[in-house]
């Protein structure tokens, strides 16, 4: 008897035991994902907007729910308005000297946002427009201390410019990019207002929430970030509704003229639009490699769509959240198609302040590129890297002719001489950073390194240290010195000429 009892409690200890197990497994399974709680702490924008295609004029009205996540008490809410960059009364360019032909093929055009009314919580207020360039939307707000939100509503039209370029019409596509008034990011307890400038990509954006609904003319395909979730026929055109979540910005290309093609990765939907490639084939295969590579390289891609856009564009191509803009005559497309699918994962998934340390971007998503076309057999990685290099040094090497103190450090692009400049130090100069790890780590150290910055920072903005330290916890301190090398213009490339 005594032998069944003891037996009995043995049982109901290793139940017990189990249950807690159980327990603990169900509780670790309710933590919310990171992309979760990004979307719970996410800002939340709905747009409904409509495009006439006759005069090129964007309708809309945008309501943003801001929540004040910061330590101070604010009185106003600033948002960037970039799209009054292409005024014609504008201080600065909106593309620098070189570009400007590329840009204007058919002369000067200009664009600008006009707003009707913006209402706080319901309640009409005097907005003011303001900043360096005019480029900045001041709403005065009742005081919003820490945790509280407030609503915003506006409504505004936005003449598009023809211009080649992120936001505008061309002779075959429209470009929305950085088109609605967008939350200043707050940093150290204030709105963040750095102007727009023609060098880089001078955006800095938190991740939200979108809602979007878009009127287009009935015979447009519409290219966009986020997931569709409706499309409606009616007298004004198709209505198409988009719902976005995590994501750092909202950008649709459209065209009368596109045509697509698909392919699934995964749950991704991997989408190429053209209307001049003579092989889209080729350019949906590099679209879907690249992309499996920095998949399987770097983590999982988050959302459920991804689209490349050919369109017209000054440059070689341009970054959004889940979608891209590649120029239709990029002598190397397909290394355009491969540096952007990379951006994804930086810019889109990590962020990083693309104004001061934008070779944390476009240096990266430049060496991850070189790595996949080295891998798919299209260029080998010592190709490029030798052609950085001479590139590079022979930069150093001319400048240092005419100047006694050459800056070689990374800055902030407004610090840039010139776009050649800023190109040099973070396209070149940022890649061969990453080289250096590379060779120093070796490639599986090296993608280590890389899974886990992405997986460490992922829906933030992250800062070079973030980046190091992380980088230094797989490959050990002394790693830091080499970031901290290039940083400060100390590195040793190549070998100077004398």
């Amino acid at each position: 008897m005594k032998k069944l009892e003891f037996f009995t409690k043995k049982v109901l200890c290793w139940v017990c035991l189990l249950c807690l197990v159980a327990l603990l497994f169900a509780f670790a399974g309710c933590k919310p994902s990171k992309m979760q709680q990004a979307v719970e702490s996410g800002n939340h924008y709905t747009i409904v907007a409509s495009y006439d295609n006759t005069h090129h004029i964007v309708s809309a009205t945008q309501t943003v729910t801001f929540t004040n996540r910061s330590e101070n008490a604010f009185e106003c809410v600033k948002f960037h308005i970039y799209a009054n960059a292409y005024r014609e009364d504008a201080v600065g360019a909106i593309v620098p000297a070189k570009y400007h032909a590329l840009a204007y093929p058919n002369g000067e055009s200009y664009g600008q946002i006009d707003f009707d009314t913006v209402k706080v919580d319901g309640t009409p207020v005097a907005y003011v427009i303001e900043g360096q360039d005019m480029d900045i939307l001041s709403v005065p707000t009742k005081e919003i201390f820490p945790d509280e939100s407030v609503e915003i509503e506006m409504t505004y039209q936005i003449q598009l410019a023809n211009i080649h370029h992120r936001l505008g019409y061309t002779a075959n596509a429209v470009h929305l990019g950085n088109w609605f008034p967008i939350l200043c990011r707050v940093r150290n307890n204030t709105f963040d207002c750095t102007p727009y400038y023609n060098v880089g990509d001078p955006f800095v954006s938190d991740v939200a929430n979108f809602d979007v609904k878009i009127t287009l003319p009935s015979n447009f395909v519409v290219a966009s970030t986020g997931t569709m979730t409706e499309a409606s026929n009616g007298e004004a055109g198709i209505t198409y509704c988009y719902e976005a979540q995590a994501v750092r910005d909202f950008a649709l290309m459209m065209s009368p003229h596109y045509q697509k093609l698909s392919q699934m990765v995964g749950d991704t939907t991997i989408n190429y639009y053209y209307f001049a490639d003579k092989n889209p084939q080729q350019s949906l295969l590099t679209a879907v490699e690249s992309f499996e590579y920095f998949c399987k390289n770097v983590g999982a891609y988050p959302y459920d769509t991804y689209s490349v856009c050919e369109t017209d564009f000054c440059y070689g191509g341009m970054e959004y959240p889940n979608i891209v803009m590649v120029a239709s005559k990029s002598q190397a497309y397909d290394q355009a198609i491969a540096h952007e699918t990379a951006h994804q994962w930086f810019y889109g998934v990590v962020g990083n302040d693309q104004i001061a340390n934008a070779w944390m971007d476009e240096g990266l998503a430049e060496f991850l590129t070189y790595l996949y076309l080295d891998e798919s057999g299209k260029m080998p990685l010592a190709k490029n890297i030798l052609a950085n290099t001479k590139t590079y040094t022979t930069y150093v090497d001319v400048l240092n002719h005419f100047y006694t103190d050459v800056e070689r450090n990374f800055r902030p692009i407004c610090d840039y001489k010139s776009d050649g400049e800023y190109v040099i130090m973070t396209y070149v100069k940022g890649s061969l950073l990453f080289n250096t790890l590379y060779e120093s780590l070796g490639a599986p150290k090296f993608w280590k390194c890389i899974a886990h910055y992405y997986q460490t920072a992922q829906f933030q903005i992250a800062e070079p240290n973030t980046m190091s330290g992380c980088f230094a916890n797989i490959g050990g301190k002394q790693v830091e010195n080499i970031f901290t090398t290039f940083a400060e213009g100390k590195e040793i490339i190549g070998e100077m000429k004398d």
